[in-house]
């Protein structure tokens, strides 16, 4: 049985945890559910852009994007 923390968590000490965790998260991961992962973040991030910011991305590093 695993008992609960009981000390405040520090900056490091909760940089430590969160980084032990994530690590451990992606360990237990197949390949799918990392790309569902992924794509939700990368979507997110995407959403947040302008389109005069998303169109010079994909200028910038996909211009097949935009071929006819």
């Amino acid at each position: 049985m695993l008992s609960a923390v009981t000390f405040p968590l520090t900056d490091m000490n909760r940089s430590e945890l969160q980084q032990q965790l994530v690590n451990d998260m992606i360990d237990g991961m197949d390949h799918k559910t990392m790309w569902q992962v992924l794509d939700s973040y990368m979507m997110e991030s995407y959403d947040k852009y302008s389109d005069e910011e998303l169109m010079e991305e994909v200028k910038e590093y996909y211009p097949h994007l935009l071929e006819d």
